[in-house]
């Protein structure tokens, strides 16, 4: 699953990179190369976002509402609070350079936090790890891990996080975590074992029927004693 990350953020093709942003956030867009320019263009698409020369001033378009910065020296093109219509393929442009550099962005939703469930069904505990649905672009991105002390929770990063069970005899005292995490930020829940069995108080139940029956035994010990004496009177 390593390489399903790199290859995320490596090339979709030879000559597009694969960039990721989070919406709200910021990304910065860098070519190549750097070379004292004398020209620089950049395109979403077809169209220009902004471009400068010698003979002009920065020129930025309405395409993506004033939100862009284009450092002259570098070349880098900064886009400030991504929305989800930013997605596109960006190309760079420079008759200093002698090929074009071109990004296919990914403009991410936020990432909540996963939502853990568990149920009790014929003694074993299953525990769910869910990434809530309101979250529902490239949900394909997505990967899953659970950490625990049990062996059920041994295994990588997996596009979908399998159920875990457990046994009331496991160590319902301990906690599972659900990790999930995309391109660009991960995030974790917790749950504690004993919770996906409350009321449940077996084991106490067993030492409140012994109270009981040891308190019977020592008063029909200190009766009998009694009765005897009783009689010898």
């Amino acid at each position: 699953l390593t390489f399903f990350f790199l290859s995320l953020i490596g090339f979709i093709s030879c000559q597009s990179l694969r960039r990721f942003g989070i919406i709200g956030g910021n990304i910065t867009l860098s070519p190549s190369s750097t070379v004292n320019f004398t020209e620089i263009i950049w395109k979403k698409g077809k169209d220009k976002v902004t471009e400068w020369n010698t003979n002009l001033e920065v020129k930025t378009y309405s395409l993506l509402g004033g939100r862009v910065h284009l450092d002259l020296k570098s070349g880098d093109l900064t886009i400030f609070n991504l929305t989800s219509s930013d997605e596109h393929e960006y190309e760079m442009k420079s008759a200093d350079l002698t090929d074009s550099s071109k990004f296919n962005l990914t403009v991410l939703d936020p990432l909540p936090s996963p939502t853990l469930n568990c149920t009790l069904i014929n003694e074993i505990i299953f525990v769910r790890c869910e990434v809530p649905q309101s979250y529902r672009r490239h949900r394909e991105l997505l990967l899953c891990e659970w950490h625990c002390p049990f062996p059920q929770c041994e295994g990588s990063w997996e596009l979908e996080a399998p159920v875990l069970n457990f046994t009331k005899e496991d160590d319902l005292s301990r906690e599972v975590r659900c990790f999930v995490k995309n391109p660009e930020s991960n995030r974790t829940s917790s749950m504690v074992l004993s919770t996906c069995v409350p009321g449940d108080n077996s084991r106490h139940r067993y030492a409140l029927i012994a109270v009981p029956f040891v308190g019977i035994v020592f008063a029909v010990g200190m009766y009998t004693p009694l009765k005897n004496k009783s009689f010898q009177t």
